[in-house]
């Protein structure tokens, strides 16, 4: 009887962990990638043009627009400038997902496959 038990509790765990549904993440170009499921980026390798990321790191966009808008307050941190002045020069909320999309640009979720040179 104990035997019954622990092989109908080995069945349920097994389908829990068999049933879970996975990401579906798409590599581009080898240093980045994409992630469908969670609408997420993390890029491989530092790159220039997003110095404001970490590596390895996934972020969603809200996440992503943070360390965009942190990394481009840095320099005028110390500097006496109003709210406006500073609302004008930092990047929106939409100029950060404008970066975002281009970034995930050649992706395509429906058919999901690495993006290579």
């Amino acid at each position: 009887m104990n035997n019954l038990k622990k092989f109908f509790l080995f069945i349920f765990l097994f389908t829990l962990t068999t049933c879970e549904s996975s990401d579906v993440i798409v590599k581009i170009y080898g240093v980045s990638e994409y992630n469908c499921s969670k609408d997420e980026y993390r890029i491989l390798t530092q790159l220039p043009m997003l110095s404001f990321l970490k590596t390895k790191k996934w972020y969603n966009r809200e996440e992503f627009h943070n360390a965009n808008y942190k990394e481009a307050l840095e320099p005028y941190k110390d500097l006496a400038m109003s709210e406006e002045t500073l609302t004008d020069i930092l990047p929106t909320l939409d100029a950060s997902n404008g970066i975002f999309n281009e970034f995930i640009a050649p992706v395509d979720c429906e058919n999901p496959k690495d993006i290579k040179f």
